[in-house]
C-alpha cells in the first residue's frame, strides 16, 4: 500500500500514455483492490485505513503546488498527518490504544504460532535448527505484546521508506513525470533539529507515567533511530564510493556478519553528522531532494 497507492495515484494525475505506464496502473489497482477487500480484524483495518490515510495526504501534498515538495519531507507530512487522522478515527469510534495494541499483540502471537506449525511440519530443515527457530519463535511470541507497542514506529518507517520509493520508481516509470527526480542517497540528510526527537522519546520512556506515555516514547526513538541510521548509510555510502571495488565489497560482507554491531555504528554516525556534517567536509552534497 506505502508503495503501489502513491504510484497509482501519481500516475494517474500524470495522464499515462505508454504501455509500461498502464502496465503498472492495472497491476496497482489489482493488487490493492485484493489487499483493501480482504477481511481482517482490528488490527489489519487500522492498517489499512492507515495506508488510505497515508497515500492520500502524500498525494496531496506532493500534487497541491506546481513545484512539489521533495519526496522525503512529504512522505514525513503525510505520515504525520495520518497519524493525526487515525487517532480522531479511534477517538471517534471510541477505541482505545489499549484495545489497538492488544488487537495487534493478538495479530503477531497468531502469525508466529502459525510460523511455528508450518516449520513443524517442514522437511527441509533439521533437527538442530528446527529446535534454534523454534526456541526463537517462542521467545518472539512470548515479546508480542513489547513488539505491538512499537508496531506504530515500525508502520510509519514503513510508511516513509514506502512513499519516498513510490516517488522514485514513479520517475522511472511515467513518461512525463511532475516534479524533480530524487537525489542520489548519498545526499540523504534531513533537519538538525530533529535531534531533540530522541531526546523528547528517551525522556518519556524513562520518566515514571502512564503506558501509553511509554509507548509513545519508544515510537519516537524508534523512528529517530531508524531515521539516523539511514543518515548514518547514507554517509557511509558517500564514502563507500571513493573507494575501489575490493575494499567495498569486503565492507560489505563485514555489514553482513556485524550486522547488529554496524546498525548502532550508524545510528552513531548518523547522529554525529548533525554536528560535523561529514559529507560536506569531504565534499558538496550532489542534489539534496531528500531534504
Amino acid at each position: 500500500m506505502f508503495v503501489l497507492g502513491p504510484l497509482l495515484g501519481l500516475l494517474l494525475v500524470s495522464r499515462p500514455r505508454s504501455p509500461r505506464e498502464w502496465i503498472w496502473i492495472v497491476v496497482s489497482v489489482g493488487w490493492l483492490a485484493l489487499w483493501l477487500g480482504s477481511r481482517g480484524d482490528l488490527a489489519d483495518q487500522a492498517l489499512r485505513a492507515f495506508g488510505v490515510l497515508v497515500t492520500g495526504g502524500f498525494l496531496g501534498i506532493m500534487l497541491a503546488r506546481p513545484e512539489p515538495r521533495p519526496p522525503f519531507s512529504g512522505a514525513v507530512l503525510a505520515g504525520l498527518a495520518a497519524v493525526a487522522a487515525l487517532a480522531l478515527w479511534c477517538v471517534a469510534l471510541g477505541l482505545s490504544w489499549r484495545e489497538l495494541e492488544g488487537a495487534i499483540a493478538r495479530n503477531l502471537t497468531r502469525t508466529l504460532e502459525r510460523v511455528a506449525l508450518e516449520l513443524d511440519g517442514s522437511a527441509g530443515v533439521n533437527g538442530a535448527g528446527r529446535d534454534d527457530m523454534g526456541r526463537m519463535l517462542r521467545r518472539m511470541t512470548a515479546s508480542a505484546p513489547a513488539w505491538a507497542a512499537l508496531t506504530p514506529g515500525f508502520v510509519f518507517l514503513e510508511a516513509v521508506a514506502g512513499q519516498v520509493l513510490a516517488w522514485a520508481l514513479y520517475h522511472q516509470v511515467a513518461r512525463s513525470p511532475r516534479g524533480p527526480a530524487p537525489g542520489p542517497f548519498s545526499a540523504f540528510r534531513f533537519s538538525d533539529q530533529a535531534v531533540w526527537i530522541p531526546v523528547a522519546g528517551l525522556a518519556l520512556v524513562l520518566t515514571p507515567g502512564p503506558k501509553p506515555l511509554a509507548d509513545l516514547g519508544g515510537n519516537l526513538l524508534l523512528v529517530a533511530l531508524g531515521l539516523y541510521a539511514v543518515r548514518g548509510l547514507a554517509v557511509a555510502r558517500s564514502v563507500i564510493g571513493r573507494l575501489s571495488q575490493a575494499v567495498a565489497v569486503a565492507a560489505g560482507l563485514a555489514v553482513l556478519v556485524l550486522f547488529p554491531f554496524v546498525l548502532g555504528g550508524l545510528v552513531l554516525l548518523g547522529l554525529t553528522d548533525t554536528w560535523l556534517d561529514f559529507r560536506r567536509r569531504l565534499a558538496p552534497p550532489g542534489g539534496g531532494h531528500y531534504r
